[in-house]
């Protein structure tokens, strides 16, 4: 994790506007190939949309993909959702978790499949940028947990996908051929945020989840209304960052505005610190549910 947020020394100033503009300029002209949603989850949201039949169908769908259904299965059984007996098939764990968490941690888990390299040139950066989504996600369910009003499979899902905007640039670094002299990092802090909102966008996902890419690192700015996901989201990233050695440096806990939102900073940032870290456990339970044998 130190060198995701790193910065890098080589590629002039003007070479660097120059490939952030054109990737810009194609993204506005719909000419930056974008990720497309998981065919999975794409099924799954369509049947949301019947009424009549969608716990059934939401069942059979799931149930097509083995690796997804032990997954959610394991996931009802875990401290998150607290099951009062064991849960041991996929239409239980649906009925247990609702559709829409089951909807949200469907979308979640089949994020992972858009993470595989073509190539190999940017292999581990494409599992770098994994592992740090499933980080925040881990973490951020776990805060959900802890905040009243908040959905847990919501808050997780936010999490991975606050930095979806590096994928379409690493698919265009990818096809570009050479990546060598290019300031990678450099490029992704600039872009990760316009694109990952636009990503979700084209997802159709709704507003608040296409705020949190746009809005992760704006460490100063408080949201409005209810305690939601980017509140969520933005103590997760925070947590994940410590001790990196990034060059993209987040306030202390205290300071951030999300935080002081959050109810757990009513015990103080050193208590809160505390709480996260004796939640260490679940949040590792999480990440291997999330990793479960795919890049990682």
């Amino acid at each position: 994790m130190a060198q995701r947020r790193g910065s890098d020394v080589s590629g002039g100033s003007r070479d660097v506007a120059r490939l952030v503009q054109t990737i810009m300029a194609d993204a506005r002209r719909g000419m930056l190939e974008l990720p497309t949603l998981p065919d999975v989850a794409l099924r799954v949201r369509v049947a949301m949309q019947d009424n009549g039949r969608r716990m059934a169908e939401l069942a059979r769908i799931i149930q097509v993909d083995p690796a997804l259904t032990a997954r959610l299965v394991k996931v009802v059984n875990s401290p998150l959702y607290r099951a009062n007996r064991h849960i041991d098939d996929c239409h239980k764990a649906i009925t247990r978790l609702g559709l829409v968490t089951t909807r949200n941690l469907v979308m979640g888990f089949t994020l992972r499949n858009l993470f595989q390299p073509r190539q190999h040139r940017l292999a581990e950066r494409l599992r770098e940028s994994w592992r740090h989504s499933c980080r925040v996600a881990a973490i951020s369910s776990v805060l959900a947990r802890l905040t009243p009003g908040v959905d847990t499979g919501r808050a997780l899902l936010a999490g991975l996908i606050h930095d979806i905007g590096e994928l379409p640039i690493l698919l265009y670094l990818e096809k570009r051929g050479s990546v060598e002299g290019i300031p990678l990092e450099r490029i992704l802090r600039q872009l990760r945020a316009p694109l990952g909102s636009l990503v979700l966008q084209a997802w159709q996902f709704d507003r608040e989840l296409v705020e949190v890419p746009r809005r992760v690192e704006e460490w100063g700015e408080a949201a409005e209304g209810p305690i939601g996901c980017l509140d969520i989201v933005q103590v997760a990233h925070v947590h994940s960052l410590f001790g990196t050695g990034g060059v993209s440096r987040p306030p202390p806990l205290y300071e951030l505005p999300a935080f002081r939102r959050l109810p757990i900073s009513r015990l103080g940032p050193d208590a809160s610190l505390e709480l996260l870290e004796q939640s260490q456990q679940e949040i590792d339970e999480v990440l291997d549910i999330l990793h479960g044998g795919g890049i990682d």
